[in-house]
């Protein structure tokens, strides 16, 4: 009797275990849904449009539907147009890939003036449920919080927005990166830091960090000791924290701990958090028997694409085994 296996979600993590339980059981009858009408998720949607290297992954990722050895169902979602319980039903097992989509929220007042990362980046790259913000045209200053990668793509994207259609309409003559800790505490990558560096519009702008240590460390030293550059200053705020969001209607201002900011766009970049699926909170590797948990959605919103790959040859062994139990 064939194996069937369903997965809920066709981002790296669900593509990469459809892939892999295709090489662990041959011949299984492998469906992955998704509830948009365009696959790929966050490779998609949530990876900034100037990383051509890493959007590139979608060719990789859409092997297992050219082979035929899985199939994809798009416009599909779980707990709307079909339940988890008839799924689990259907299907010899489950696993959900449904990554992390709600960003994290800082809590403070008037954040509903800001522009979450997520929701930002989407709207960037097309998405079909992300709207723009409001009231781009003409905006001079922008601020950023955040201290990972995510934060310094959208440093990078607003930099680079004569470049970008969508947001050829601002008019930036500042960026302000706002850091909670300290210059050791960072989480930037060293490859993302020195496309900092690289940029023809802006430079980066800090004051000397003392003895701080580490690779990002060493180059945010590099980028002290620079003199000023041509184009936009973008400004490295280390030790500070958003307070609030200051304006009537629209983004006046930017409180911190530290003073008040002036801005037209801000943009946080904090994390993301999972959701339920269909009532289901999801767990992972193993929610229950029968029901896995893959990616994001099983770990958080932590580790590299490349991540997704190793973890689903290891779930794919975990539950071609439970099919014996």
């Amino acid at each position: 009797m064939t194996a069937r296996f369903a997965i809920v979600g066709s981002g790296p993590a669900g593509c990469y275990l459809a892939d892999a339980l295709a090489r662990a059981m041959r011949g299984a009858a492998i469906d992955v849904f998704e509830r948009l009408d365009e696959p790929f998720g966050l490779v998609r949607f949530g990876v900034a449009p100037d990383h051509e290297a890493t959007r590139a992954i979608s060719r990789v990722l859409r092997r297992p539907f050219d082979k035929g050895t899985a199939r994809l169902h798009l416009g599909v979602e779980v707990g709307r147009d079909i339940s988890l319980a008839s799924l689990r039903r259907d299907y010899d097992a489950v696993a959900l890939a449904t990554g992390a989509p709600v960003d994290r929220r800082l809590g403070v007042p008037g954040e509903e003036l800001a522009e979450p990362s997520g929701r930002f980046i989407r709207w960037i790259n097309g998405h079909p449920e992300a709207a723009p913000p409001p009231r781009l045209a003409g905006a001079r200053r922008a601020v950023v919080i955040g201290a990972g990668n995510v934060a310094l793509d959208a440093v990078r994207l607003l930099a680079k927005h004569r470049e970008i259609g969508c947001l050829n309409p601002l008019a930036l003559e500042r960026i302000d990166l706002l850091i909670r800790g300290g210059p050791e505490d960072v989480r930037f990558t060293p490859s993302e830091l020195v496309e900092i560096g690289e940029l023809t519009a802006a430079w980066p702008y800090l004051d000397a960090i003392g003895e701080a240590s580490g690779e990002a460390a060493v180059i945010l030293k590099e980028f002290a000791a620079r003199p000023p550059g041509r184009g936009i200053p973008i400004r490295f705020h280390f030790r500070t924290q958003a307070t609030a969001f200051l304006g009537a209607g629209r983004l006046e201002a930017v409180g911190t701990d530290r003073g008040v900011l002036p801005a037209h766009l801000a943009v946080t970049c904090i994390g993301y958090e999972k959701t339920p699926v269909d009532g289901v909170p999801p767990t992972g590797p193993e929610i229950e028997p029968g029901l896995y948990a893959v990616g994001w959605a099983a770990r958080g919103p932590t580790g590299t694409i490349p991540t997704n790959r190793t973890e689903a040859r290891t779930l794919a062994e975990r539950m071609v085994a439970g099919l014996k139990r």
